[in-house]
């Protein structure tokens, strides 16, 4: 169950998590991302398919989650579930729905790349996919998100809480870029189990 391995992953990261977004926010993002994604796997039937598990992550997010970043998740999910909810190749609809789950989440959290959030994470990850020719290597994909979530450590933010700290948060990746790594992190996995040996421990995310 995916959902079920991007909570494991949230639980493992949980206080690191909560340590990189106390340097620029109210530290809560590690709190709210492990018990939305508690609150999903509890609702979840055993027999879920991937539209269904997205389905109901998505509306758990975007209902009950709190935080800037519980609804843009939640904007996310739903779009990655309409995808998977269409006849069609799984693989081609993830790529789809993540695409169409950037515009969403840049479309109501008016985020551009730079500005030192999630979407530092997620756009160049989708244009990765969405440039890559054949099938998808998701554990190369998972890998390539964790770089993109660690380099906003260099990154002063432009938007939210994080942007009255100035400089201070310099040399601390964003939360929420993280919380996007861990799940590509998730898809990895849940496609093939043995890419947990090849990628970050979520436990480590600091390196």
């Amino acid at each position: 169950m995916l959902m079920k391995t991007y909570l494991d992953a949230a639980e493992a990261a949980h206080a690191e998590l909560t340590r990189i977004d106390q340097v620029a926010g109210d530290g809560d993002f590690g709190d709210n991302l492990r018990d939305g994604l508690r609150g999903v796997v509890s609702r979840l039937p055993a027999d879920a398919d991937l539209a269904t598990e997205f389905d109901v992550a998505a509306t758990w997010f975007l209902d009950e989650v709190g935080g800037t970043s519980g609804p843009l998740i939640g904007l996310l999910l739903r779009e990655i579930a309409a995808e998977l909810a269409e006849p069609g190749d799984e693989d081609t609809a993830l790529v789809a729905g993540l695409t169409g789950g950037l515009a969403a989440v840049q479309r109501v959290g008016e985020a551009q790349v730079g500005d030192r959030t999630m979407v530092d994470c997620l756009a160049p990850t989708v244009d990765g996919l969405r440039a890559a020719t054949g099938p998808v290597d998701w554990t190369a994909t998972a890998a390539a998100a964790l770089t993109h979530a660690r380099a906003t450590a260099d990154l002063r933010a432009r938007m939210g809480r994080a942007s009255y700290v100035g400089e201070r948060v310099l040399g601390t990746p964003d939360a929420g870029a993280m919380g996007i790594a861990l799940l590509f992190w998730a898809l990895a996995v849940h496609r093939d189990p043995a890419a947990r040996d090849g990628l970050t421990d979520p436990a480590h995310l600091d390196g």
